[in-house]
């Protein structure tokens, strides 16, 4: 499992959020399948399960929280969609920072490392 440092160094990469958001999407539709019920449980799920045992975010998890909304609005001009993936960021770095390996977080890590934003 990586840390936070590290999750906060790739991201600052050049191109790294570019890969994820600079593409023609429907961002909105992408949005709609985010609310899709059994994606929604999941998510929701992690974030409960990841706050019962860390409630607190630290500095740098706000850092990284924070650039990733930045960029993402800078790309996409979408602050919904920067929301969600602040909020994504938030989580991954919180599991990584705390050791707590919860499945979905790691995909939702995985997906953005592979230029795709998660639905």
């Amino acid at each position: 499992m990586i840390t936070t440092i590290e999750i906060f160094s790739i991201i600052h990469r050049d191109g790294f959020f570019e890969k994820v958001f600079h593409k023609e999407v429907d961002w909105d539709a992408e949005l709609d399948a985010r609310d899709d019920a059994e994606f929604d449980r999941a998510w929701r799920s992690s974030y409960e399960e990841l706050n019962q045992l860390v409630p607190d975010e630290n500095e740098l998890i706000r850092d990284i929280r924070e650039f990733a909304f930045k960029q993402t609005f800078r790309i996409t001009q979408n602050p919904e969609l920067a929301g969600y993936t602040s909020d994504d960021f938030g989580l991954i770095s919180k599991a990584f920072d705390n050791k707590v390996d919860i499945p979905f977080i790691q995909n939702l890590w995985q997906s953005y490392l592979q230029g795709k934003f998660p639905t």
